[in-house]
């Protein structure tokens, strides 16, 4: 069976630097984390964000099945697309400021994130993340297991362990947002000469 294109997609990696923070999940906790998470956008009370968000959802997948018929059209339509962001992400900013201080450097994708951390943690356990996206200021709530956290010795002393996560529970409006995120920033970097998919 082929792959779809937003399968495809989450394997698109990035060097990026975002305000990461991370909980491990004790085993009996890990189903009612996962259900919290996957329907987490249900449970949004913030309504101008929320309108917003599920009014962009709405917007892309019509947009995906209109680009199919009419280019011109698509076309016009991406600009409002592009504008509706905007105004998202301004209110985003706004609600949710990001402080310089916390931002780390990660290597992320649709499906999964890598970064240096101070303490290992074993594989196959569940953590919870809560990201937030620069510039956007745009936050992601995920549940995560480790596949593997290694000592890396040329590492800084602080964090001198690798971890790697797969993502295995996300509000599906999370994912389609960090899904352009990193198609966004990939592009950027192409653009600039500048990308790796690995980390650095």
């Amino acid at each position: 069976m082929a792959e779809s294109n937003s399968d495809r997609r989450e394997f698109f990696r990035i060097n990026d630097t975002v305000v990461i923070e991370l909980q491990p999940v004790e085993k009996d906790r890990v189903g009612e984390v996962a259900e919290r998470i996957s329907h987490s956008s249900e449970n949004d009370t913030s309504s101008d964000r929320a309108q917003l968000r599920t009014m962009q959802n709405v917007f892309s997948h019509l947009l995906d099945q209109i680009s199919q018929h009419d280019r011109e059209v698509a076309r016009a339509l991406r600009l409002l697309d592009d504008k509706l962001n905007l105004i998202a992400e301004k209110i985003v900013r706004n609600e949710h400021p990001i402080n310089p201080e916390k931002l780390t450097d990660v290597n992320l994708s649709g499906g999964g994130v890598a970064l240096m951390v101070a303490e290992p943690i074993p594989a196959r356990d569940y953590v919870e993340l809560f990201m937030q996206l620069v510039p956007s200021a745009s936050t992601v709530h995920t549940l995560a297991t480790v596949i593997s956290c290694d000592k890396i010795t040329s590492a800084p002393t602080e964090t001198p362990y690798l971890l790697r996560m797969a993502f295995t529970h996300m509000d599906e409006i999370d994912r389609n947002h960090l899904i352009r995120h990193t198609l966004k920033r990939q592009a950027e970097r192409i653009r600039d000469g500048e990308f790796s998919g690995a980390m650095s």
